[in-house]
């Protein structure tokens, strides 16, 4: 009867410590989920993601331009292994047209910089029309 007691209160304690644990764990990725978004949405990211368009097309964001406009995908927000916050940028409100971005923070200056990423073939297409 005491043995059937301390094995009931023992695997209750587990149970409190594993949800103490994922819970923790649990928060900690929200907090670190929740500073990648706040970096995609400031002011100095969204100059390097209008940067990096103007690089694609000299005239975007102007009537004139291939990318008349774009959006951020935040569902595709990742840490990158190697540092810096991954995302895509929705072009034009075409899923299909999209700009993949990698943005590290500078260690010299703390500035942020788009270190790459890549286009869809789709979004390529349209830039080599355009150019002709």
């Amino acid at each position: 009867m005491i043995t059937r007691k301390f094995i009931v209160i023992g695997v209750g304690i587990v149970l409190v410590i594993i949800l103490g644990i994922g819970g923790k764990v649990y928060m900690d990725n929200k907090r670190f989920n929740d500073e990648m978004v706040n970096v995609v949405k400031s002011g100095q990211a969204k100059r390097e993601i209008e940067i990096g368009l103007k690089n694609l097309d000299s005239k975007a964001l102007t009537p004139e331009g291939i990318i008349k406009s774009y959006e951020i995908d935040y569902e595709s927000i990742e840490h990158n292994p190697m540092g810096g916050i991954m995302f895509d940028v929705i072009i034009n409100d075409d899923e299909k047209l999209r700009v993949y971005n990698l943005l590290n923070k500078n260690t010299e200056d703390g500035t942020l910089e788009n270190s790459g990423g890549g286009n869809t073939a789709e979004l390529e297409e349209l830039l080599k029309k355009g150019k002709n």
